[in-house]
C-alpha cells in the first residue's frame, strides 16, 4: 500500500505539465531508477521502480494534476521500510535485526531522496514557468 508523503501546490506559474512530468522522470532516471510515466486527461503519474537504487527498496510514484496555473505534485512512498523496521522488533530473538537495519538505512535515504526531489521540484517549476499554453485570451 502507498502512502502519500507530501504535497505540494502551485498557483500562477503557468507551467507546461507534460515538460514538468520529463523533468521529474529525468531525476529518478539520473538516481538510478527504472520509470514510467502515464497520462490521462492532463493527469501525469510518474510510476518509478526501485531496482534497489541507492539503498532504496521502496517504489515511488509520482502525481501532477491540475492546470498550468494551478496543480499540485503528489509524493507516493511504499511502506515497505517501515513495516521491515516492525517486523524485525517483532522478530530480533530470531535474528531479525538485519531486516531493523535495512528498514531503518532505506528509510533515511528516502528521506534523502525526498528532500533532493522537493529541491529539484522548485527549481524546475521556476525554470519552466510561463512554459504553458496561453489562453486565446492572452494570445489578442
Amino acid at each position: 500500500m502507498k502512502a502519500l508523503k507530501l504535497r505540494g501546490h502551485w498557483v500562477g506559474k503557468n507551467v507546461d505539465l507534460a515538460l514538468l512530468s520529463r523533468r521529474v522522470e529525468v531525476f529518478f532516471r539520473d538516481k538510478g531508477f527504472n520509470t514510467r510515466i502515464n497520462e490521462s486527461a492532463g493527469e501525469y503519474q510518474i510510476l518509478v521502480m526501485s531496482q534497489h537504487a541507492n539503498g532504496i527498496r521502496e517504489d515511488v510514484d509520482v502525481k501532477i494534476s491540475g492546470s498550468p496555473n494551478n496543480f499540485m505534485i503528489d509524493l507516493f512512498v511504499g511502506e515497505r521500510a517501515r513495516s521491515s523496521i516492525r517486523l524485525g522488533f517483532l522478530t530480533t530473538m530470531f535474528g531479525g535485526g538485519s531486516l531493523v537495519l535495512r528498514g531503518l538505512k532505506s528509510n533515511e535515504a528516502l528521506k534523502k531522496l525526498e528532500e533532493e526531489f522537493w529541491m529539484y521540484i522548485e527549481d524546475s517549476v521556476g525554470y519552466l514557468t510561463n512554459s504553458g499554453r496561453r489562453s486565446s485570451a492572452t494570445r489578442n
